[in-house]
């Protein structure tokens, strides 16, 4: 088993805490994995994506020309990486940023979730990266049957602010509840 990803945005939009948090909550499990961040010329603004790949045997390749999950969280970043999952794979759209799409490639299935707008319900665009990672964790339960070891790993991480606990509980459940209804 090997599941190759990479999420595609802007600085600012919680790509990089989205990619570590999958990676560390692979190596706590014992699996393989690599992280490979990629930015842009500016951090905040400017593009920043990241590549993560989980397996069950060691991996030659961390970076993948065909992933068999993208999140793209803007406009160029769609434009840009729309071609690059492979038949049978994911591509995450957030919907709220990018309103308008083409079909995918063949064999790819497409899923609009607004997360921008999940955080604007929440009141606080600050918590993207909670609700990204409830929303592509519902994708990985072939590989993490138990979704809350990623809210927990987050959690943890949170555990020196604890004004931001709640709000991330809820922003993990809103980015869960809504890849599920658009799931469907």
């Amino acid at each position: 088993m090997e599941k190759s990803m990479y999420f595609a945005g802007v600085g600012g939009q919680g790509l990089q805490v989205l990619g570590k948090t999958i990676a560390e909550v692979a190596n706590e499990k014992g699996m393989y994995v690599t992280y490979s961040p990629k930015y842009g010329t500016s951090k905040r603004g400017g593009l920043t994506s990241c590549f993560v790949t989980i397996s069950d045997e060691p991996i030659g390749n961390p970076r993948k020309r065909k992933q068999d999950l993208l999140l793209v969280m803007e406009p160029k970043a769609y434009q840009q990486f729309r071609h690059d999952v492979k038949p049978g794979g994911v591509m995450v759209v957030n919907s709220t940023l990018v309103p308008e799409t083409e079909e995918p490639d063949e064999g790819v299935r497409m899923v609009k979730v607004p997360l921008h707008g999940v955080c604007a319900e929440l009141g606080n665009t600050k918590v993207i990266s909670s609700v990204a990672l409830g929303a592509v964790v519902e994708l990985l339960t072939d590989i993490f049957p138990e979704k809350e070891d990623f809210r927990e790993f987050m959690l943890r991480q949170l555990s020196k602010r604890p004004d931001l606990l709640e709000l991330n509980k809820k922003a993990f459940e809103a980015g869960n509840n809504a890849m599920l209804e658009n799931l469907k």
